[in-house]
């Protein structure tokens, strides 16, 4: 086989997924837009086929476009505008920065880094992590902590690496690794983003540190903002990081006693994408997606979708196998998240199934 049939082949397993296994949408993508994955194209696929291929699973909210970022304004209950007690004894397990902004140019922004082998990490049902103390630090919820904010132009982002950052052994300033197209539309937006903090109401609690969860939600809500805009700019992971923040969301939601369906719907959608586009940083993140997703789409009651991805793993340790050498790595990860995916639907009928660790 050719390697333009090789990736053909490929590109048509990965739209039968998203099609739910419907051949004759696949065949009529490929016939009008060839084999090059652009969302637009999907969403044109599925209006020809009316009913059939849509991707509605969860109950949405009062947004129009819940997976656009700055539409979706969550409504807070008393829990999520509390900041939950931390317990005390032991060291801080956080070490306290400060970046510069490269949107604004704001100094001294406030990041906090967790210090290594401070707490563990118990994921819940979608691997977003709860955070438990080894015993010497205190035992925090890191999700309040995590994102460093903006307060001039609201760029938001967990990974220090996106803002300008001095570094003390070589003294001279690390540049944000954001490319310079990203930067500058998040200038040209930042009155879209104020806007949409001024609508969520969280005031203060967005850069007070430990935020309470409305606080924490929002400023993950703005790290997707920013994620949208690196997708648009076809920066490698940026869907990969869109799914990941939602998971999150989706978890401070539980945490604070919120409903978590539509953060897990966007989840899934963006999920769907990076696999759709295979938009992972690393390989074997494939694999581990498509464990997300069926676990997203079982706890949706959607039993039929949820399997439909149990297969593609299954299909893809098969594949894999007939290359012949047992030691293959993506082999190995493939193997492993089906195990994980086999283990979680022989468990399903449990009590505590869907128990998220710590609630």
């Amino acid at each position: 086989m050719s390697e333009g049939e090789d990736k053909e082949q490929e590109i048509r397993r990965r739209l039968l997924v998203l099609f739910k296994n419907h051949g004759e949408m696949v065949d009529a993508y490929v016939a009008q837009f060839g084999i090059d994955i652009n969302m637009k194209n999907m969403h044109e696929i599925r209006t020809q086929f009316p009913g059939i291929g849509d991707t509605a699973s969860a109950p949405v909210t009062e947004a129009i476009d819940p997976l656009q970022p700055m539409n979706l304004i969550f409504q807070f209950n008393e829990k999520a505008l509390t900041i939950p007690q931390a317990n005390s004894k032991g060291d801080s397990p956080l070490f306290p920065r400060t970046v510069d902004c490269p949107v604004c140019k704001k100094w001294g922004v406030s990041s906090q880094d967790l210090r290594a082998k401070s707490l563990t990490i118990a994921n819940d049902p979608f691997l977003a992590p709860v955070y438990k103390t080894t015993g010497r630090f205190q035992e925090i919820n890191y999700l309040l902590y995590c994102m460093t904010v903006c307060s001039g132009c609201f760029l938001a982002s967990p990974d220090r690496k996106d803002f300008d950052v001095y570094n003390a052994s070589t003294r001279q300033n690390q540049f944000s690794q954001l490319p310079p197209a990203v930067i500058r539309q998040l200038k040209d937006t930042i009155d879209q983003r104020k806007a949409f903090f001024e609508r969520t109401g969280v005031g203060d609690a967005l850069f007070n540190l430990p935020r309470n969860y409305a606080g924490a939600i929002v400023s993950y809500q703005l790290a997707d903002v920013r994620a949208e805009i690196e997708a648009d700019s076809k920066v490698l992971g940026a869907y990969y990081k869109r799914g990941n923040y939602w998971t999150r969301i989706a978890l401070l939601c539980r945490q604070a006693g919120m409903d978590d369906h539509q953060a897990l719907q966007n989840a899934a959608e963006h999920f769907k994408t990076a696999f759709t586009i295979s938009d992972f940083p690393k390989a074997e993140l494939e694999f581990q997606t498509l464990y997300i997703l069926f676990n997203i789409y079982l706890y949706f009651g959607n039993q039929k979708e949820a399997m439909s991805y149990m297969n593609v793993l299954g299909k893809s340790v098969q594949e894999l196998e007939q290359n012949g050498d047992p030691r293959n790595e993506a082999l190995l990860h493939a193997k492993k998240w089906m195990n994980q995916t086999r283990n979680r639907w022989d468990d399903r009928e449990y009590p505590d199934f869907w128990k998220t660790p710590g609630l």
